[in-house]
């Protein structure tokens, strides 16, 4: 073969020598190439789609902490419907025993049994009486008006509920299909790193090498959060192995003695606001615009918190992601 490749052309030693050496240059170059090539996909971009994939399931705990407020709205209406209804009932009930009960005694009317009367006493007397009953016929009918009246607005109210719940569950439906579908990119694109870049991507800091100057609850809600450094990052991970960011600031405050809302784009409207040069330890860190990321301030820098699947629940500098604002709420 190599024979009759050549056959045709006589090369020279010298034709020969640059021929080998422009092949063992091509060789080595690709080598050199090989081996410093690095992914298209950066640890940025996993980043980025790891924190979309967050920024949905902080949307479905919105939606959920919405969803429970107007399940109990809609109790409450029906509870409140039930009661009016009965009331309702009971006036329409006194209100036609008395119309029916003045039939059967004149159906002439008592206006018409008056005129015929020749004491002009009882006349009187007897005018009298039929003006106080029409008059607390006419507060009757106003009662039994203004009662049907609420019972109507509470109904409309309690649909809109029913709409509102509606909505609620297909936008936390299609947030739940988001979240898939962002963490199998996310992962996909993980995959695409080096070994060296997935290791460094992947380490979770779990030590706390500073005195943490904090007292009252905001010193149990941080004992609480770092109880769990090494638990896994989880979408919706509300403990008690496993967190997503939220799940975390909510246990953390809860045991001590402090009810925050499910996500942190509610957590973001608690509290009282506190500005980034007057942060103390205890007070919640949010992060991104909307906010879709919260974490636990605990002084000298750092903040405790769960990142992200494949990370643990760590502690990381305060403001290595895009800091949004702080509340203060122990």
């Amino acid at each position: 073969m190599r024979k009759a490749l050549f056959s045709k052309a006589k090369i020279g030693r010298r034709g020969r020598v640059s021929l080998a050496l422009v092949a063992a240059v091509a060789i080595a170059m690709t080598t050199l190439s090989t081996a410093t090539a690095t992914p298209d996909v950066t640890v940025k971009d996993v980043e980025n789609l790891f924190h979309q994939a967050e920024a949905a399931t902080e949307e479905v705990n919105y939606l959920s902490d919405q969803m429970k407020s107007t399940e109990q709205e809609m109790t409450d209406l029906s509870t409140d419907i039930a009661r009016d209804q009965a009331s309702y009932d009971a006036q329409k009930d006194a209100l036609s025993a008395s119309i029916v009960a003045q039939q059967m005694d004149s159906p002439l009317g008592h206006t018409a049994e008056l005129l015929t009367s020749g004491d002009t006493r009882s006349f009187l007397d007897g005018l009298g009486a039929i003006q106080a009953l029409n008059s607390n016929r006419a507060d009757q009918l106003e009662m039994f008006s203004t009662s049907g009246k609420a019972l109507a607005k509470r109904r409309a109210q309690l649909k809109e509920r029913q709409d509102a719940l509606a909505a609620a569950k297909a936008d936390a439906a299609a947030k739940s299909e988001e979240i898939s579908k962002k963490h199998e990119e996310a992962k996909a694109a993980y995959a695409e790193l080096t070994a060296e870049q997935q290791a460094g991507f992947n380490d979770s800091d779990i030590n706390v090498d500073f005195e943490i100057p904090a007292a009252g609850r905001a010193k149990k809600a941080i004992s609480f959060a770092l109880a769990q450094l090494g638990d896994a990052y989880r979408y919706g991970g509300t403990g008690p192995s496993s967190w997503d960011c939220s799940g975390l600031t909510g246990g953390a405050f809860r045991s001590a003695g402090i009810s925050l809302p499910r996500s942190s784009r509610a957590q973001s409207g608690v509290g009282t606001p506190v500005s980034r040069a007057n942060l103390r330890p205890g007070d919640l860190i949010f992060y991104y615009s909307p906010v879709s990321h919260v974490a636990i301030y605990l002084g000298n820098g750092k903040i405790v918190h769960a990142p992200r699947p494949g990370r643990s629940v760590e502690i990381a500098g305060a403001f290595s992601m895009p800091f949004h604002s702080a509340r203060r709420v122990g």
